[in-house]
């Protein structure tokens, strides 16, 4: 079960949030809002963790403003894991390149306009849902340290033994150990 991933700056948090109301309503599991601070290294690690495991990613964007925490970290993930992205630009200027092959919506045109092509672009929600969680995969465990016998244990004992014993005796020939 893979969910859609949705970015945006937050002056822009009522049109994501209406967005993601319908994205819901239509049947889309949907990631929003990471709890923490963005560009912290617990938001790093929130937002990398959500985008393995996303199906979709749709990112609201405002050139004109300027850039904003973390998108460049999303992007550039996203790509990496080939999630396919979908751009709404909700006002004129010029895409970061690293998102050059993503699907762009003009987001200045009324919002069911927006939602329509948004949702013709994204993949389906059944698609999604039966997909596997790629961030699911579980790593083989670790092999467990290997368990020494008796007689290794024994020698190891002796060794550390004879080795305190070589420095006292080096330490009193010395004279460092008074005697």
């Amino acid at each position: 079960m893979q969910h859609v991933y949705v970015s945006y700056p937050p002056d822009d948090a009522d049109f994501a949030h209406r967005l993601v109301n319908d994205l819901q309503a239509s049947g889309y599991l949907v990631f929003v809002d990471p709890v923490t601070e963005p560009g912290t290294m617990a938001w790093a690690a929130e937002t990398r963790r959500a985008i393995r495991g996303c199906g979709a990613m749709i990112m609201i964007l405002s050139p004109e403003n300027g850039r904003r925490t973390g998108i460049r970290h999303e992007g550039i993930l996203a790509r990496r894991r080939k999630k396919p992205v979908i751009v709404v630009l909700r006002s004129p200027g010029i895409v970061p390149r690293y998102l050059d092959q993503a699907i762009l919506v003009d987001g200045t045109r009324p919002y069911e306009v927006v939602l329509r092509e948004v949702l013709a672009a994204a993949p389906s929600p059944d698609s999604l849902l039966h997909a596997p969680d790629p961030a699911g995969r579980v790593r083989p465990p670790r092999r467990p340290p290997r368990k020494l016998s008796r007689l290794q244990r024994r020698r190891r004992f002796l060794l550390g033994v004879a080795v305190a014993a070589a420095g006292v005796a080096l330490g009193i020939a010395l004279g460092l150990i008074p005697v």
